[in-house]
């Protein structure tokens, strides 16, 4: 008979975090662990944690357990070493709805000053990142002011290293596609200008779906069929998967997405 064996809790899992990352980080200190928050201290600095991605990502694999640790510790190891100046080529956009501006209000009510953002429609906002070695920093206004690089220029240069830096490919057929990057930035792709039905042929406007960071799917709005297909799609991903952007469907109307009502 085999016995499959018990997974951690979350406190048990953020324990198992939080031993590796001290191995790593020679000084830091834990505070407390509640569930997958955790807090700690460092060169007298206080931090905050949250392992919610990294927990449902072991979950969905208990056996990587390991690897998505390793990942999430190297990530979390990134924040104690020196401050360097922002690398322009390397800022890039990411897509989040209102539930996770709403979390960071939860946490810290003066978010605000250490993330730049702005709408893209009613439900999307499209923060700004630098995408570095083994973590992603969001751009505060401190820095590009270091660095002296105008604000307004921030979405534009933003989205050109996202056109620029990642290779595109296009999977599926018969009305319903996938887009695929990186892994980390495929539903960045609905600000690139390549949205027309020479990329994607499909039955009325295009549709899509961004359920996570590393998913965009796409079908058409008269395509009742293929639309079913993506909205469940959409809905089990926000149930069971890891680094959610949104819970709704777009349309591509006017040269920009808005949520299929």
């Amino acid at each position: 008979m085999f016995f499959r064996k018990k997974l951690l809790d979350e406190t048990q899992f953020s324990e198992r975090f939080t031993k590796q990352l001290i191995k790593k980080v020679k000084g830091l200190k834990i505070i407390s662990i509640n569930n997958l928050e955790i807090k700690s201290e460092f060169n007298e600095g206080k931090h905050e944690h949250f392992l919610n991605n990294a927990y449902s990502e072991y979950i969905n694999d208990p056996k990587l357990i390991k690897k998505i640790i390793e990942k999430y510790v190297n990530g979390t190891f990134a924040m104690f070493l020196p401050k360097k100046l922002l690398d322009i080529e390397r800022i890039l956009p990411v897509i989040k709805d209102r539930r996770f501006v709403k979390s960071l209000e939860d946490i810290n009510a003066d978010f605000e000053e250490n993330h730049i953002y702005e709408f893209y429609n009613d439900e999307l906002i499209v923060f700004y990142v630098e995408d570095r070695e083994n973590s992603i920093h969001y751009i505060s206004k401190d820095d590009l002011e270091e660095i002296n690089f105008p604000i307004e220029n921030l979405n534009e240069k933003a989205v050109e290293n996202l056109s620029n830096n990642f290779e595109k490919k296009r999977h599926g057929e018969n009305g319903y596609f996938m887009l695929t990057a990186d892994g980390n930035y495929e539903s960045s792709l609905i600000l690139l200008d390549i949205w027309n039905h020479d990329n994607f042929l499909v039955d009325g406007n295009i549709v899509v779906g961004i359920p996570s960071r590393d998913v965009l799917l796409i079908t058409g709005s008269k395509d009742s069929l293929n639309l079913h297909r993506l909205y469940d799609s959409v809905q089990n991903i926000n149930e069971t998967g890891d680094h959610i952007v949104s819970d709704k469907i777009f349309k591509f109307n006017n040269g920009r997405f808005e949520v299929l009502k």
